[in-house]
């Protein structure tokens, strides 16, 4: 009975930790330090800056290829750990095959300013699609805004507020919720009950919830070995999406399709714009 009573115990205190987790490091790991930068033989680099809605500065690389004319252009959302200095290696293939890539910094993030949390993120990630909208060698190119993990999850939330500004969304090891990913680890790893977790876990917006008000095309990506997001999130996010929608199973770890498979990956990209 007293090992009961300290189990729960336990995993109560998890999970008044993971109730803070719109500023905790549960959904946010950001690194300050820059650890790897393009290379600049290979792709073009800009390094830009824009605002958030409450005046943080936020920081990213605008890569292009070298010779090659553009295919489209990507707005790569980036998961909740390091900056974009660990995270553009995701979108090498796309650049390589002629796709100009837009990665940038949550607030906190690299050389981004302030502090992460649901709103700022979500701020952040529309200001990112308005800021890429209105450069100039965007504006005659097909916008594809590419989520990956917990940045899959804000892309569909953006996507369902801001679709008439891009053409496409891929996502890929993307969480449903924030909720029910807070409730899946606590239970998973920690043994707390559901309901405790769900009852404290504070959630602003939903992937799960804004998928379906989501029209134009749409590829959810996920591993079935995926040990951080697991598969059958990306599975519901597919069931519950409507319209032109595909789904692409692979295997391996979390969010390594462009690494595993990038032929395939690339032509993806191609097809969903054409």
């Amino acid at each position: 009975m007293k090992f009961l009573y300290l189990k729960y115990l336990f995993a109560l205190l998890i999970s008044f930790v993971i109730a803070s987790c719109s500023t905790s490091s549960f959904f946010y790991a950001p690194s300050k330090k820059l650890a790897y930068y393009p290379d600049t033989s290979i792709f073009n680099v800009e390094e830009i800056n824009f605002k958030a809605t409450n005046g943080k500065v936020l920081n990213g690389w605008f890569l292009k290829p070298k010779q090659k004319l553009i295919v489209a252009t990507v707005l790569q959302f980036h998961g909740n750990g390091g900056n974009i200095s660990y995270q553009f290696q995701f979108a090498e293939p796309l650049v390589k095959a002629g796709f100009q890539v837009m990665v940038f910094d949550y607030e906190g993030y690299g050389n981004s300013d302030g502090t992460p949390s649901q709103e700022k993120v979500l701020d952040d990630g529309i200001k990112a699609l308005e800021y890429i909208k209105q450069r100039n060698e965007v504006k005659n190119t097909k916008l594809i805004l590419f989520g990956q993990s917990l940045g899959g999850h804000l892309a569909c939330v953006v996507a369902a507020k801001k679709q008439n500004l891009i053409d496409a969304l891929i996502i890929e090891g993307a969480f449903t919720g924030h909720k029910l990913m807070a409730v899946y680890v606590a239970h998973k790893y920690y043994g707390a009950p559901k309901w405790l977790a769900r009852s404290i876990v504070p959630t602003r917006y939903d992937a799960i919830n804004d998928i379906d008000k989501v029209t134009i095309p749409k590829l959810i990506i996920h591993s079935t070995e995926d040990a951080t997001c697991p598969f059958f999130m990306g599975k519901e996010l597919y069931d519950k999406a409507g319209g032109s929608k595909q789904f692409w199973e692979i295997k391996g770890g979390h969010i390594q399709a462009s690494h595993l498979y990038p032929d395939e990956f690339v032509k993806h990209f191609v097809e969903i714009i054409k």
